[in-house]
């Protein structure tokens, strides 16, 4: 299964002309190497020098534009808030047919209850990762976020389907984590090779190809481009047929140490009290030997 996964990232190496890396993830672009130049042939004799522009070199997963995430408006060091007031007009303006469809009474009433619901997703199911666990520790965006460093999530789902994460560092957004799914014609294709050439046909770049590396806390592979601002992961999660389309802002991943300051607790040790109660107490000392008197 190892080596059917390590050969399948081999092959899709070969196939967008990239080597497979493993940098930090906070500098991917340090030990990446493209693929060899091709050879130019010779000049033939007497063919003159044309004064053509020489083409910039392709630099795998460096992009040449900025990327937008939709919609409109939405940017890093945004707040909850103001991420659901964005929403809130694209749940109007999704809702507009449906209201023309609609007869006055019932079905207008429901349709006013369906869309007040959407509007209060984002501002009644945000997630704070504090001191306790969380449900979110039982699925694979486990990885994505630390605990007791005033980090939070709220989520969504989009009309195609996909999944949105949120992710904020004391409420400000730092991280979109979507969640496509893999599927035969769909927009990202079928399986995590289909996805990275579609994404790589769409940016004009090759991305950085990362094998999975828990110790390094990149627990599947990932191809990875940036753009001076943003870095976009693509997550490998084909065993579950979804793929993550993972927005970054850069500024905050290539400082991550200094926003988690907080060390990660070892789930199994004694809380403090607790060990204080339960300490045994050390043994009394014997009192000291009363002193014998001398006879006079």
């Amino acid at each position: 299964m190892i080596r059917k996964k390590i050969s399948s990232l081999a092959a899709l190496s070969l196939a967008l002309g990239v080597v497979v890396a493993v940098p930090a993830f906070a500098a991917p672009a340090a030990r990446v190497l493209g693929a060899p130049a091709a050879k130019k042939a010779a000049p033939k004799a007497g063919a003159k020098k044309k004064d053509e522009k020489k083409a910039e070199p392709v630099v795998p997963g460096q992009l040449k534009i900025k990327v937008a995430i939709a919609p409109r408006g939405l940017k890093w060091g945004l707040s909850n808030e103001a991420i659901a007031k964005l929403y809130d007009k694209v749940f109007d303006d999704e809702f507009v047919p449906l209201y023309k469809k609609a007869q006055p009474g019932p079905q207008m009433t429901a349709l006013d209850v369906e869309l007040e619901q959407r509007k209060q997703v984002l501002r009644r199911g945000r997630i704070e990762f504090g001191a306790l666990p969380t449900g979110v520790d039982n699925t694979e965006l486990k990885g994505e976020y630390s605990y007791r460093n005033n980090e939070s999530l709220s989520r969504l789902k989009l009309r195609s389907g996909t999944t949105r994460n949120f992710f904020f560092f004391e409420d400000r957004l730092w991280k979109v984590y979507d969640e496509h799914a893999l599927r035969k014609g769909g927009s990202l294709g079928e399986t995590f090779a289909e996805a990275v050439q579609i994404l790589t046909k769409r940016f004009g770049v090759p991305p950085i190809l990362l094998e999975a590396d828990f110790a390094a806390g990149r627990p599947f592979d990932e191809a990875i481009w940036h753009d001076g601002v943003s870095y976009v992961r693509m997550v490998n999660r084909e065993h579950a047929k979804i793929v993550g389309v993972v927005y970054v802002d850069k500024g905050v991943q290539d400082n991550l140490a200094t926003y988690r300051k907080a060390k990660v607790e070892d789930p199994n040790a004694i809380d403090g009290d607790v060990e204080r109660v339960t300490r045994k107490a050390p043994p009394a000392e014997a009192p000291p030997a009363a002193k014998k008197k001398k006879g006079r």
